[in-house]
């Protein structure tokens, strides 16, 4: 009777087929929608999960859930995002936790684990590693059981988020303390008169950084996440060229020779309504050109596989650029 029931949940949700072999969509409990590189709800053949509002749940709960006995189509509940009336507290006086990240004895090891940054690379920039702060509906504030890989976003001098990266085998890849911002991550050390790259990754950034000290790079934190005022921002600090370096795929800068073949696997496993990916890759370009940056569009080689990010690049024994 179960195995009954997921081709009708998946008909009504239509989600998106991810790698790891489950769905995401618009969580049907509160609403909040999947966007890419943010936490939201997914479900399988043995059930669902929201990571946003914690609602979880069997198919046969999924099931009751939709109202599969209610005839007509289903419609996610809308999400409405109540009014921020102050600052998290964190954001207020964060010097204190910011060092308790830094001061952790696992620090440098679990950074090497993920990435071949040096201890100068991790110290300038105050990556750490420590729980990170969430608030309940209530408004109860807590520290995650969790610990994660810490990355500080400032803008203007103040720190506007806190991100976490997985360094566990489940849950979402990154995640935000409750409270953050997006910004333009590492805009402030950009160089004059430097190549500068986009990047969506913040590590890779600082990577691409560290082996190449004469040029600039800043990380957006996802394909899906550019604001336009940002290419004003990085205008502001006058390099002297941008090269937009978004993974190679469909919603990052589109798959370039291998474009035609991501979308025939996109349509190959994903419902029929499903919308092809835009790319984003060229929107951030278009909108550095018209900051008055001159802007180029990072070709990805053919011998880069799909998915394809610049820490790919960096690893590579030839340098690719």
């Amino acid at each position: 009777m179960v195995d009954d029931l997921f081709p009708v949940i998946h008909e009504r949700l239509n989600g998106t087929k991810t790698r790891r072999g489950w769905y995401d969509c618009d969580c049907p409990n509160c609403g909040k929608e999947a966007v890419r590189g943010q936490t939201h709800f997914g479900y399988s053949p043995t059930g669902g999960k929201c990571f946003v509002c914690d609602w979880s749940g069997s198919l046969a709960k999924l099931a009751e859930l939709l109202r599969l006995d209610t005839p007509g189509d289903y419609v996610a509940p809308v999400r409405v995002e109540q009014p921020v009336k102050e600052l998290a507290r964190w954001r207020l006086n964060p010097w204190k936790l910011l060092a308790q990240y830094r001061e952790h004895p696992e620090r440098l090891q679990r950074w090497h684990n993920y990435k071949p940054l040096t201890d100068e690379s991790i110290e300038r920039h105050g990556l750490g590693f420590g729980r990170l702060p969430f608030r309940r509906k209530n408004g109860e504030w807590y520290m995650s059981r969790a610990e994660w890989l810490t990355v500080p976003i400032y803008e203007d001098g103040a720190l506007i988020a806190l991100r976490g990266r997985n360094v566990g085998t489940t849950g979402p890849k990154w995640i935000s303390a409750t409270g953050s911002n997006y910004g333009l991550f590492n805009v402030e050390n950009v160089k004059a008169d430097s190549n500068c790259f986009i990047c969506e990754n913040y590590v890779d950034a600082l990577w691409l950084e560290q082996a190449h000290p004469d040029w600039s790079a800043v990380a957006v934190g996802g394909s899906t996440t550019w604001r336009r005022e940002w290419a004003a921002r990085l205008a502001a600090q006058r390099p002297g060229l941008v090269v937009v370096a978004l993974d190679k795929d469909l919603p990052g800068n589109g798959g370039g020779n291998l474009r035609e073949e991501l979308i025939a696997e996109w349509i190959a496993t994903h419902p029929a309504n499903c919308k092809i990916p835009d790319a984003n890759g060229p929107r951030i370009a278009n909108d550095c050109i018209r900051a008055g940056l001159r802007t180029i569009l990072f070709q990805w080689p053919d011998s880069a596989p799909a998915k394809s990010g610049i820490d790919w690049a960096l690893s590579q024994p030839q340098p690719l650029f």
